[in-house]
């Protein structure tokens, strides 16, 4: 097979994972970004979502409120006719959206990629307003001898790109929002390009445009401009909904490699490779069929079905590719390629 699914999976799940307070539960751990440390460790940046323990008869949600600097569960009751239930993921109070859950970002650890090494406490989680609802779905940048971290902050104030740095994923400096609400699936390239730092994002629908993923320059990756459409969802096939970003892009001899998310109309997610020029990444190459969709009991069945969503890949000095993805919005699972697999895939679907 082009993708083959690690015999491992699923390598992380809620039960591995220690809540960080007692009157709640892990409720997701998926979609991690990931990097290697100069050690030889792997290490995955997982988003962990929590939810308040349940109590019969009630909606919760776990809010991180600015103005204390806390963290409170909020309980409403069923039959408030206030309370609008949507699916186990959100509801609606008074008009508002509230997710039953806050996710946070945590480290986990590997020399195999198959046992992980989670820590005790998270690596990013709240702490301002835009982060009410939670910090989710980071994406690793080695840039400069640094690690940049973008990630999405979700609240009522709406769904920004942030950007976080860090030496030594100890000390965590928030840089703040880069691309203001509604925006998601930023991820920034390993390198400058004819001077400026370039990044993949993805403005959410509105009644005019579809989920496309776009393309920015910065001279200093807090300003970005220079904004273009870089590939839209395909009508009739597999990404007729929306597309996304993944993980940073992986320079080959071929152009920038990426792996992309796409969805259809029944919300079912896979995933595919894309090419764009090295000298001008706003300029698509082309794309492959899907590589990895659903399969799996892991990734069929879950939290939000029909779902393999990757931000996370590692290079290989031999060449190999692993794939890092969240499987129903439930758990952590990976699959092994080749960077140059992924490029022919591409190459072969051009000649079609």
């Amino acid at each position: 097979m082009m993708v083959k699914r690690s015999d491992a999976n699923p390598l992380i799940s809620p039960a591995s994972v220690v809540p960080t307070r007692e009157d709640v539960e892990i409720y997701c751990t998926i979609n991690p970004a990931a990097t290697w440390l100069s050690s030889g460790e792997a290490l995955l940046l997982v988003r962990v979502g929590e939810r308040p323990l349940p109590v019969e008869g009630t909606a919760a949600a776990l809010v991180f409120d600015y103005a204390s600097g806390k963290t409170e569960v909020r309980r409403y009751r069923l039959d408030d006719p206030k309370v609008d239930i949507q699916d186990g993921r959100t509801f609606h109070y008074e008009g508002r959206r509230l997710l039953t859950s806050l996710s946070h970002l945590r480290i986990a650890r590997s020399r195999d990629l198959r046992s992980w090494r989670l820590d005790p406490q998270p690596a990013i989680a709240p702490t301002t307003e835009w982060e009410a609802y939670g910090c989710e779905d980071a994406r690793i940048t080695p840039l400069e001898g640094r690690y940049y971290i973008t990630y999405t902050a979700v609240s009522h104030l709406g769904i920004n790109a942030m950007l976080a740095v860090t030496d030594d994923f100890v000390r965590f400096e928030k840089l703040g929002i880069i691309i203001p609400t509604y925006n998601k699936d930023v991820c920034i390239f390993p390198e400058r390009i004819g001077g400026r730092y370039v990044c993949r994002h993805r403005p959410y629908r509105s009644e005019f445009n579809e989920p496309n993923i776009w393309t920015a320059w910065s001279p200093d990756l807090k300003h970005w401009g220079d904004h273009s459409v870089l590939h839209r969802p395909v009508h009739g096939t597999w990404q007729s909904e929306r597309v996304g970003a993944g993980a940073p892009p992986i320079r080959t001899e071929a152009g920038w490699l990426e792996i992309f998310h796409g969805s259809d109309p029944a919300g079912r997610y896979g995933l595919a490779a894309m090419l764009s020029e090295l000298d001008h990444p706003e300029r698509l190459i082309g794309y492959s069929e899907p590589v990895l969709q659903p399969q799996e009991l892991y990734e069929t069945a879950g939290i939000y079905g029909q779902c393999v969503f990757s931000n996370g890949l590692l290079t290989h000095s031999d060449g190999r590719l692993t794939i890092f993805y969240g499987g129903a919005d439930t758990i952590v699972a990976a699959a092994q390629t080749t960077v140059q697999e992924m490029v022919n895939a591409v190459k072969e679907a051009n000649r079609r």
